[in-house]
């Protein structure tokens, strides 16, 4: 390699270098020359394209920009402030075997520090999610979208340890009758949730065969966690409904929510499928051209749902496995009105 002193890199104090500063800097005119020490230096380790930069056009071709890797020997201070200066709750381990990440998430540990240094009997008041989250780094969602999570856990700390609580999208019901044992039904979907409320309010109390007093717009998944507060929602006469009945597409979203929800709250509610509106849905179906399901779609489900449609179980399995699904709106507005 070329005589030229590496150090010389890392004395430029820049974590992004442009092209053109570095053969400036290096005071190297012979760009072939020039370009024969960057490559060994990304070879090396010292450098790394920034390849969103793009190729500057000359022969042999170089990115326009280069990021500065840190060499471990400068790194070496870091380790004693992860030993020295961390909180007596963070946990070290991970770091210290992590110096480069340690860099990376440096400055976030370094606020959660002082929260916990100065701040610490904020601790002992509980906080959502997103006010705990503003209040250690001014970044309200850093704990549910952000890298919080992770720098936790690196740390060794969660989150019952900053005493956060969690707040699901409050649910969306209707009461046609507004006495104890209630017979509830979760509607998965946005329109078909309007149009049954809609004939509630004529007057409606039955559909496909059903006695229904209370409906709850599940909102796709949004309702697995809105349970938790269904206490906290509903009046009090929907308290201990008699049974709550669930209703959605048929797909593996669909179903996937269902056998949730029946694992997550069986001993809170007598969950139960509505099998008269999964049947119509599955005989409306027969002979129609069906949408094919999105592949993003987890296809994890249990045998919950498929047992507890008996004989319609090997029909459904049929069509999940041809890609399709049967959405909850093929029974309309006309189906569900009472002649």
């Amino acid at each position: 390699m070329e005589l030229v002193n590496i150090k010389t890199v890392y004395d430029m104090c820049k974590k992004i270098i442009i092209i053109t500063e570095l053969q400036e800097y290096f005071k190297i005119d012979d760009y072939p020359k020039f370009a024969k020490i960057v490559k060994e230096l990304v070879a090396n380790g010292t450098l790394s394209e920034v390849k969103s930069s793009k190729l500057n056009g000359m022969d042999p071709p170089l990115y326009n920009k280069y990021r500065v890797n840190q060499n471990e020997e400068d790194l070496k201070h870091l380790e004693e402030e992860i030993i020295y200066n961390f909180p007596l709750e963070f946990g070290r381990d991970f770091y210290l075997k992590n110096l480069k990440k340690y860099e990376t998430d440096r400055e976030y540990i370094i606020s959660l520090g002082d929260y916990f240094r100065n701040n610490k009997n904020e601790l002992y008041i509980p906080m959502s999610m997103n006010e705990r989250s503003f209040s250690i780094w001014g970044i309200e969602k850093f704990l549910k979208d952000g890298n919080g999570q992770n720098i936790l856990k690196n740390l060794g700390l969660s989150l019952e340890g900053l005493n956060v609580y969690t707040t699901p999208e409050p649910f969306v019901y209707f009461s046609s009758r507004k006495e104890k044992n209630q017979k509830v039904l979760i509607i998965e979907n946005k329109d078909t949730w309007y149009t049954i409320r809609k004939l509630m309010i004529d007057g409606q109390s039955a559909f496909l065969g059903e006695s229904i007093d209370t409906i709850i717009y599940g909102s796709g998944k949004n309702i697995e966690k809105a349970l938790e507060e269904y206490e906290y929602t509903v009046e009090p006469y929907l308290l201990n409904p008699l049974s709550v009945l669930y209703w959605g597409d048929i797909d593996y979203e669909g179903i996937g929510i269902y056998e949730r929800l029946k694992k997550r709250y069986s001993e809170v509610f007598d969950i139960k499928i509505f099998d008269n509106a999964y049947i119509a849905m599955i005989n409306l179906a027969e002979g129609r051209v069906l949408p094919v399901y999105s592949d993003k779609q987890n296809k994890n489900i249990d045998s919950i749902f498929l047992e507890e449609m008996g004989s319609f179980k090997e029909r459904i399995l049929k069509l999940l496995q041809a890609g399709l699904y049967i959405p909850q709106e093929i029974i309309n507005y006309r189906i569900l009105k009472e002649e």
